[in-house]
């Protein structure tokens, strides 16, 4: 990890919005300064493919010399200064040699320094102010200007706070105040990423999931925060690609992230307390805001073409596509006011907070994390065969019930697989991750039934496409039926990857088959 770390909050709103909570600030003395970065790599994007950003800074008539790297937690970025005594010649590249000798120049990888040339540049009027937010010391700035590259610029309004000296949780606190009273949104994009999208024409791809690397030393609270760490990074990571592109792998990735928080406090709720509680009923709240626009995502883009493609003349779905396209735009400005709203931005906040320190246990905190996670599987696989029993009879409600408990399984033994390496685990999670994905396809047959169904109200026309796609779903449906029980099958005999405790040896004598006899689904009657 870098030795010079910068801890870092972005807020982005209207220049009137960010400027009202700038002048709410504490009265110090301000400082204006205006700034004019060249930022350089090259052509083929060796730094920013590494994560890194390379700026010369022109300030006030002296240069600058400065290497960012991005630490991968969302809050926090490797810094490296260095004033640079004489300007840089137009056209030359600028000497790494110039850059504090712990900065990690090997790490570039560059084997031609002559290489690099500029990409983009910034011009920023920064207004700044140091102020106090309970114990910690923080550098407020107010930043106006553009990002210019070749013939493309953008504006630039942004309110940062960098922490000085004192706890990060501080800083958050009193960020949140701001975001929550000024309703403004938390900026997840550096003017290094958003140059070089400017740069090439690209936007902000979606980001997926990380595993948390627990240790069976780690506590719960320590586990908890592991999990909030990577569950931010991948909340904040997915905000740009959806406000920029309405992109949607970036709103599947953001409620994945969403759940599987959810599903963490679910399998710890035991130790947790009012805190935990109000994060679970924000995330919530928030898939549910998510949902419809998702529905209409996968709509969309996997259950109509298929139908349309067997039926490339149909106008009856053209005119259903064109009503779901009009539904997923209306959807998608609610998650717009979602994203930008001061409720989801708080959560974000918390979350950030929640990595940094924990403090989500209550009860237990210092408990051993391997014997918790071991009782927490086998309670979860106790659940799903409960809910799965008799499989092959299940009702379509009740398979959704089991595809919810499964997930809650996948997501548990994901976070814990580091507590039990080897290939057990690796198996047993490629059969949970098999059996998931097809039960999530046989939900989304259900799903699209239901949004041909809403979409086409009305509508004649669109009703008797919703009707193609209701026979083309119900076909496939029976067709994957079997290949379905297959994998249950397949699933119920694979050892579980958690060491064996006395309700797991429980769980396994009452794991009922797919096909269990009539009198057993009596006795459960």
């Amino acid at each position: 990890m870098p030795g010079a770390i910068e801890v870092e909050v972005k807020l982005t709103g209207s220049p009137a919005a960010l400027s009202a909570a700038f002048a709410d600030l504490d009265e110090s003395r301000l400082d204006r300064r205006k700034l004019l970065s060249t930022y350089y790599d090259t052509s083929e994007g060796h730094l920013r493919r590494r994560g890194f950003a390379l700026r010369v800074r022109d300030r006030n008539g002296r240069q600058e010399l400065t290497l960012k790297q991005d630490c991968g937690d969302g809050l926090s970025r490797g810094e490296w200064n260095s004033r640079m005594e004489a300007p840089l010649d137009e056209g030359c590249p600028p000497d790494l040699d110039l850059l504090p000798r712990q900065a990690p120049r090997a790490a570039l990888g560059l084997a031609d320094p002559d290489a690099l040339e500029p990409t983009f540049f910034t011009e920023i009027e920064r207004r700044m102010k140091e102020i106090g937010i309970g114990d910690a010391v923080v550098e407020a700035s107010l930043d106006t200007g553009r990002i210019v590259a070749g013939d493309r610029h953008e504006p630039v309004a942004e309110l940062e706070f960098e922490l000085l000296s004192g706890p990060v949780t501080d800083m958050l606190a009193g960020v949140r105040r701001i975001v929550r009273d000024r309703r403004l949104a938390i900026g997840t994009r550096s003017k290094a990423a958003r140059g070089t999208d400017l740069l090439l024409g690209t936007f902000a791809p979606a980001v997926r999931a990380a595993r948390p690397n627990l240790d069976p030393s780690d506590t719960i609270d320590r586990a908890l925060a592991r999990v909030g760490r990577v569950t931010s990074v991948q909340v904040m990571g997915n905000l740009a690609p959806i406000m920029e592109k309405s992109d949607a792998e970036g709103v599947h990735q953001l409620r994945v992230a969403l759940r599987r928080l959810r599903s963490a406090l679910l399998f710890f709720k035991d130790h947790l307390g009012s805190r935990a509680a109000a994060l679970d009923r924000e995330a919530r709240r928030a898939l549910k805001r998510l949902g419809a626009a998702r529905d209409l995502d996968v709509f969309l883009l996997e259950t109509l073409p298929p139908v349309i493609e067997e039926n490339p003349d149909g106008a009856s779905l053209s005119r259903l596509r064109e009503a779901a396209e009009n539904r997923r735009a209306a959807a998608y400005e609610d998650v717009g006011r979602l994203i930008g709203g001061p409720r989801f931005n708080c959560l974000v906040l918390d979350l950030l907070s929640v990595a940094e320190s924990g403090g989500l246990v209550v009860k237990g905190r210092d408990a051993s994390l391997a014997p918790t996670a071991t009782r927490g599987l086998a309670r979860r696989h106790r659940t799903l065969m409960r809910s799965a029993r008799d499989f092959g009879r299940l009702t379509e409600a009740q398979r959704h019930r089991v595809r919810i408990d499964l997930k809650k399984l996948r997501y548990a033994c994901d976070y814990s697989r580091t507590l039990f390496p080897g290939p057990a685990t690796r198996d047993y999670l490629k059969r949970l991750s098999g059996l998931q994905d097809d039960l999530g396809h046989m939900n989304d047959a259900a799903v699209a039934r239901r949004v041909s169904r809403e979409v086409a109200t009305g509508d004649p026309e669109a009703a008797a496409g919703a009707s193609l796609v209701n026979d083309w779903q119900a076909g496939w449906a029976r067709s994957a039926e079997p290949r379905l029980r297959a994998a249950w099958q397949a699933f119920v005999e694979t050892r579980p990857c958690w060491p064996k405790s006395e309700p797991e040896a429980g769980t396994q004598r009452t794991a009922v088959p797919p096909h269990s006899a009539p009198e057993e689904e009596q006795r459960q009657k």
